[in-house]
């Protein structure tokens, strides 16, 4: 009677187990979103979120993926360090074995290395980091690891794209250089001394200034003194967020006339802080496409118009839409819902950009290549910039491609591959 417990007990777990494996395999597959939705950072969480939900949504709506629909699960870290950590745990502790991320490269640092514990004492249960903005460059160097991919240019690349615009720009003479307190920032600010230095040795370097991060500086103003007492033509800066929509508007109240050269200046989140503030001094960024281009593919424009319907504003990044369709092809590619299986077969992928261009995943490091645009911003051109059903009458102007091989860069990533 005993034995016949022990069997029936047995029994009962393998059917129990057996049913959790073939709902996994089946079930959606589930991707977690850990971005600040709370917070002085809140807007721009939110807006990375919209695009991840909707750019997964058209995956789903074309029948997903070998029958698996992807669901997003948004996860708010409010900007903090320790909560992302404790996200991270309970996405793990939930089952879920995919993270995207962007808002923040320390939090994108920070997942990098506990995946990197994780993964290395749970073999078979691996999780995989789909990072979609963050850009410090260290990632895909002296940090990178296996189980990590950047879908956005790094840093050096965005830098490296903004030195060669402005190298070709007679009226920028003097640059002052205006960057956050941390790891993001300073990338930035090394890299566009050494770019500056060896590729636009003309060009001086008449300030260099590190600010406070995350959105504590309320008052730009004795900023602006500065860049004005330098003599500064040109403000070249990393600053995303509230960090940069102060600024800009600070620069406005001012009458302080410089160009502004950025990569995240004119994030859809800030522009309705900054309005038409955006256009008293030049701003030019840097960019994998332009967001107003009306003569974009069809198929593309298809795209824009559900995100829009979907959002109530134009997409800004395109990085978003490449990444799930790689995502999607990796796993139809390698026929593994296994995160090791699908790491391998992105490597060296391709994908397609809008401009009948194509994005690379660097094998060697887990960096995404592309060609990139210096982007203007404008009065209105035929397409406008929504943002939460707002038109800005604004438009972005291309005044430089920059071909990806102007931004393929050596790195120093030596991975270990399981």
């Amino acid at each position: 009677m005993q034995k016949f417990k022990i069997l029936l007990i047995t029994l009962f777990g393998f059917i129990y187990l057996t049913a959790c494996e073939k709902k996994e395999s089946t079930g959606p597959i589930k991707i977690a979103a850990i971005e600040p939705l709370s917070g002085p950072y809140a807007a721009v969480g939110k807006d990375i979120i919209d695009t991840v939900t909707y750019s997964a949504s058209v995956i789903n709506k074309n029948g997903g993926i070998n029958g698996r629909m992807i669901e997003i699960v948004p996860m708010d870290n409010a900007m903090k360090a320790e909560k992302t950590t404790e996200l991270l745990r309970k996405a793990i502790d939930d089952g879920i074995r995919f993270i995207t991320q962007g808002g923040g490269s320390s939090h994108a640092l920070n997942i990098i290395k506990q995946l990197e514990k994780y993964n290395s004492r749970n073999p078979g249960k691996e999780v995989l980091f789909l990072n979609n903005s963050a850009v410090t460059t260290s990632f895909t160097n002296e940090d990178c690891t296996f189980f990590h991919f950047r879908f956005d240019s790094n840093v050096d690349m965005k830098v490296a794209g903004l030195v060669s615009h402005m190298s070709k720009d007679n009226s920028v003479k003097k640059v002052y250089l205006f960057n956050q307190n941390y790891v993001y920032g300073q990338t930035f600010r090394k890299t566009a001394t050494r770019m500056l230095e060896k590729n636009a040795p003309r060009i001086k370097i008449v300030g260099d200034e590190l600010i406070q991060p995350f959105g504590k500086v309320q008052d730009f103003n004795p900023y602006i003194t500065k860049i004005k007492l330098s003599g500064a033509d040109t403000v070249l800066t990393g600053n995303w967020g509230p960090d940069a929509y102060r600024f800009v508007n600070a620069l406005k109240d001012s009458g302080l006339k410089v160009k502004l050269f950025g990569i995240y200046i004119s994030q859809p989140a800030g522009m309705a802080a900054m309005g038409k503030n955006l256009l008293f001094n030049d701003v030019v960024v840097v960019k994998e496409f332009n967001p107003t281009n009306s003569n974009a593919p069809s198929w593309y424009k298809e795209f824009e118009k559900g995100h829009i319907e979907a959002t109530g504003w134009t997409p800004d990044a395109d990085r978003m839409r490449f990444m799930f369709e790689m995502f999607k092809s990796a796993i139809e590619k390698s026929n593994s819902f296994e995160p090791k299986d699908i790491a391998y077969a992105l490597e060296g992928m391709e994908g397609k950009s809008i401009d009948g261009g194509k994005v690379v995943m660097r094998a060697d490091d887990h960096q995404i290549h592309f060609d990139m645009q210096a982007l203007l911003l404008s009065e209105k051109q035929e397409q406008s910039i929504l943002y939460r059903n707002q038109d800005f009458d604004m438009s972005y102007v291309n005044v430089g491609n920059i071909p990806m091989e102007d931004i393929t860069l050596d790195t120093s990533c030596e991975m270990k591959r399981p």
